[in-house]
């Protein structure tokens, strides 16, 4: 058995497009080696092949319908037809349920997204996977890229709190207003992050979730000394 084999499994699906029946990789988790994980919740891996991340995204070989498990489950026919026109009538057949690279990991990304767009799929799902083709980008050390999709995963955020569109997922209200206050400082926003951290600080539910309330109180005070030291630098 290779450590492949050790860390990978595959996993049958049946495509909500076609019904096409296959088998796709997945990471048993028990047998993965996280080193470190970022404020953004991007986990980094010792051998990337191993990273879950590059194989959140699953896309049928034979129609080329790519999705998560955070997908509808059914969807009315016109956007079924909108899928058949826009998707498959074009899809040249491509093989990604073996091992991934980052790379190939990225084009199933940008599959997914494109799919979600024209599957009409709620804006947590679609800023969940530009948040991730940006981690993507990071494990490149694309900086252009990433921040590209940290801009589209922020603004899909605000849009899902604004709608309320991630009630009923794992996503929590202090885990969506924590996430949006980071990638606003992540992208040079320090006002709009503290402003996001305090509401998470100060949120009436934050006994609910102390592991949120805490990592937005530590990056508030992280931030608050760097702007003071900066002050100070300046003043000096």
């Amino acid at each position: 058995m290779t450590d492949y084999d050790l860390v990978l499994y595959d996993k049958k699906f049946q495509c909500a497009h076609c019904d096409h029946e296959f088998k796709s990789k997945k990471v048993r988790m028990r047998h993965s080696h996280p080193i470190k994980r970022d404020s953004d919740f991007c986990v980094h891996y010792e051998n990337q092949s191993e990273n879950p991340i590059l194989y959140h995204v699953v896309v049928c070989p034979e129609c080329g319908f790519s999705f998560n498990d955070n997908f509808r489950k059914s969807v009315p026919d016109y956007i079924q037809q909108r899928i058949q026109e826009k998707i498959t009538a074009n899809w040249t057949p491509k093989d990604y349920t073996g091992v991934r690279t980052v790379r190939e990991a990225i084009s199933t990304y940008k599959l997914a997204i494109y799919t979600a767009d024209i599957r009409e799929e709620s804006h947590c799902v679609l800023a969940g996977l530009s948040l991730r083709l940006a981690w993507m980008y990071r494990f490149q050390k694309n900086k252009t890229n990433e921040e590209r999709f940290l801009h589209l995963a922020l603004n899909e955020y605000e849009l899902s709190f604004e709608e309320a569109d991630y009630l009923n997922t794992d996503m929590s209200e202090l885990k969506i207003l924590y996430l949006i206050g980071e990638l606003y400082r992540r992208l040079g926003e320090p006002n709009h992050a503290l402003r996001y951290f305090s509401k998470v600080v100060e949120h009436p539910l934050k006994s609910t979730d102390p592991q949120m309330v805490r990592a937005a109180r530590d990056q508030w005070q992280n931030m608050r000394d760097d702007m003071k030291k900066q002050r100070a630098a300046q003043k000096g």
